[in-house]
């Protein structure tokens, strides 16, 4: 029977949380930035550029001089195991600056390059430099590109209407960064629950020796660890779950709930919970009050 009811998706195990990481260029300070997430059990994407791997130049940020030393192809799948690398293009281009066959090139052939390496497809980017537009997202999504990241702070927790347009919450250098955390980390009020909530912090490992924080973000990590009611994911394990809960299938009167995805899927309906297995039907209960 049709009737006002609030469907709202939870994310896997009915957590109502989730937290992802996404870091830039490949850089050699990753190693010492993954080292600290498998520390603490958090998960993040990393954003490589093949066709600049194994460059050894600096940066100079903010007036301190830092090394920009990218890791060389062969070491790419062993510094990155367990967690999730994407297509940051061949070389760095400002993507909407270039022609379309271009764009399409530097995407594609670092998707190549890069499943060549993990021996897995790779489907999820971070736009150079974070800029784009909508002609480079349909060459991004026609490379096979699922979900890319831009550089455009939300200051908030929201799932993106379009992965192809990923906002993160904010990047590490944002003086709110803990605060935001604290926020996040609140427990949530049943009546207020509306949405799941997504922390998504980015940057450049390089950054933290330029700015003097790789003791800020280890509290930030261990202050973000360890909690039962976080999801820790990558960035193409939300998007993929995402993709599943957005692909439900309804019965006219939503009394019945098709999941066709390969992933089990939570939602709460009506205040309860449910798991949508793959692959199957559930029936939602019409309680009358």
């Amino acid at each position: 029977m049709l009737r006002l009811r609030r469907d709202i998706p939870l994310f896997p195990q009915g957590k109502k949380k989730a937290l992802t990481l996404s870091y830039d260029d490949g850089v050699t300070q990753d190693e010492r930035l993954i080292g600290l997430m498998q520390r603490y059990g958090i998960k993040g994407t990393f954003n490589i550029n093949p066709g600049l791997a194994g460059d050894n130049d600096w940066l100079e940020q903010p007036g301190v001089q830092v090394d920009h030393n990218k890791f060389p192809k062969e070491k790419i799948a062993e510094i990155y195991e367990g967690q999730e690398i994407a297509v940051h293009t061949m070389t760095h281009p400002d993507l909407p600056r270039v022609p379309e066959g271009m764009a399409a090139y530097e995407i594609a052939e670092c998707r190549r390059e890069l499943e060549a390496l993990v021996k897995a497809p790779v489907t999820g980017m971070a736009y150079p430099f974070g800029t784009w537009s909508d002609k480079v997202k349909k060459v991004a999504a026609a490379c096979g590109i699922s979900y890319a990241r831009t550089t455009k702070p939300t200051f908030g927790f929201s799932l993106p209407e379009d992965f192809l347009e990923w906002h993160p919450t904010c990047h590490h250098t944002e003086p709110r960064m803990m605060e935001l955390l604290e926020e996040f980390l609140k427990p949530i009020d049943q009546n207020q629950f509306l949405s799941p909530q997504l922390y998504y912090l980015w940057g450049h490992a390089y950054e933290f020796d330029a700015h003097d924080q790789w003791e800020e973000i280890e509290a930030f990590l261990k202050k973000a660890s360890g909690r039962v009611d976080i999801w820790y994911a990558t960035n193409k394990e939300i998007c993929e779950y995402i993709k599943a809960v957005r692909n439900l299938v309804y019965s006219a009167t939503g009394d019945y709930i098709y999941n066709p995805s390969c992933l089990d899927v939570w939602m709460q309906i009506d205040g309860k919970e449910y798991c949508i297995k793959s692959g199957e039907t559930t029936t939602i209960p019409y309680e009358h009050h």
